[in-house]
């Protein structure tokens, strides 16, 4: 029980619209089109930015940095939003090529409609704009024991993650991003 309690809190913060620096200063009037699949690609990497150079290869216990970038790839200028992680980002994590189920139910309670409607109205999301052509870290999450908890410790060996992302607030398509793959070791 006492070790619950951390990780709810930490659940609260993030729902309560925790925000990464280092993004885009906000677009006031913005006109942009919403994105769509064919517009928006989603790309992750173990590492970069503020974390250091990608990296493939950690050890038992050390956390997992994931950098993520959308890039527009149409012709005219795309809006994004950002909100809260938890509802955004939701990683695929398999272990030699089976899945490795989340710590917690959190991400699926997100998809229930009171969530979303909370979601909906916090005053914490902001919406981006996206230039044709330009590619921007939007965002970064990691795989370990700080921020979200999304698994339980990770053990050795070989793992491929996708992430699909929202690029609406609260609502709406999952993009699918590139696959990495990091291995673990003792």
């Amino acid at each position: 029980m006492g070790t619950l309690r951390p990780v709810v809190l930490l659940a609260a913060c993030v729902l309560c619209g925790v925000r990464p620096c280092g993004s885009s200063v906000r677009q006031a009037g913005a006109t942009a089109a919403p994105a769509s699949a064919d517009q928006i690609e989603v790309t992750i990497a173990t590492g970069g930015g503020l974390h250091g150079p990608v990296r493939s290869r950690f050890k038992v216990g050390e956390e997992i940095p994931v950098v993520v970038s959308l890039t527009n790839t149409g012709d005219k200028t795309a809006k994004y939003c950002l909100s809260t992680t938890i509802f955004q980002n939701r990683p695929r994590l398999e272990r030699d090529g089976q899945p490795v189920p989340y710590l917690t139910a959190l991400p699926a309670r997100t998809e229930k409609e009171d969530a979303v409607e909370l979601c909906e109205r916090r005053a914490v999301k902001q919406l981006y704009e996206l230039k044709p052509r330009q590619k921007r870290v939007v965002d970064w999450l990691t795989i370990g024991p700080r921020g979200i908890t999304w698994y339980n410790p990770l053990p050795p060996g070989h793992y491929e993650l996708v992430l699909m992302r929202r690029i609406e607030c609260c609502l709406g398509s999952m993009f699918e991003s590139n696959k990495v793959a990091f291995d673990i070791v003792p």
